[in-house]
């Protein structure tokens, strides 16, 4: 890669796994995704973490798109269109590469639309280190978990007043979906061990864990905690909704930003 730095001995260049990368279901993600060496477009996912940056961005969010509209939905949805963008990349991404996940808040942008609604990453920094044999799944998806969910969703349940289990269950829904369609053979982290484990290997609760209500079916499961869509004039409910069950088996995208 001409005029690039050259890749540390102990990492992984993420851009040689990039190519071909995103096919099929996650077509999409191909022009949401990029790996962008010292980028400086949009916003810092850092800042999310800023109360007055965060607040505002989700109120222009709110007054732009669904004006009248319950504030908490808009927030709610601005969120899985966040976690819809950007976990299945870094999650294909990191198995591709058998790799650590590329997840801190200070190398990622966020890309947003003119209402302010998420619409790609960027990867500042293309660098991580490969992932060890003795790494459990909660080993590898440690970074995201620790290192960018959690302190973002605490921002974002403070600013919105939702509780933080929507945030997480939108997150989860999200990583089931990563794991359900878009993973192959190829990929070697049990996605399954996060949201199927109530604790974490240390001990801790798990915020991931059981997106959806026991079912016989995946036909007619639910999901466990409402993403509060219903409050959005316009807005479809999804596939799982808690309360008003959509059944049969034309299943559509549970990543908003998919093709249909």
């Amino acid at each position: 890669m001409p005029g690039a730095e050259p890749c540390p001995d102990d990492q992984i260049d993420l851009r040689d796994y990039m190519d071909g990368l995103f096919h099929g279901h996650a077509a999409h993600l191909g022009e949401r995704f990029a790996i962008t060496p010292d980028s400086d477009k949009g916003r810092r996912c850092s800042d999310l973490t800023d109360p007055a940056s965060l607040k505002h961005l989700l109120d222009f969010y709110a007054e732009t798109s669904f004006p009248g509209d319950d504030a908490r939905s808009s927030v709610s949805y601005w969120s899985q269109w966040y976690f819809g963008l950007l976990l299945p990349p870094l999650i294909l991404l990191a198995g591709a590469a058998r790799s650590q996940l590329p997840a801190s808040l200070a190398n990622l942008r966020l890309a947003l639309d003119a209402s302010g609604q998420p619409r790609g990453f960027e990867l500042t920094d293309p660098y991580v280190a490969p992932a060890l044999d003795t790494d459990t799944p909660f080993d590898r998806l440690a970074p995201l978990i620790d290192g960018h969910l959690s302190p973002l969703v605490f921002s974002l349940s403070a600013r919105s007043g939702v509780s933080a289990k929507v945030f997480w269950m939108n997150a989860a829904v999200v990583i089931d979906y990563t794991h359900e369609v878009l993973w192959s053979g190829s990929q070697d982290i049990d996605l399954k061990a996060i949201t199927g484990s109530p604790k974490k290997p240390d001990g801790n609760r798990n915020p991931l864990f059981s997106p959806y209500r026991p079912s016989g079916s995946e036909a007619t499961r639910t999901r466990r905690v409402c993403c509060l869509r219903y409050g959005l004039e316009g807005v479809a409910r999804c596939q799982d909704c808690s309360l008003k069950p959509t059944y049969g088996n034309d299943r559509r995208p549970l990543v908003l930003g998919a093709s249909k």
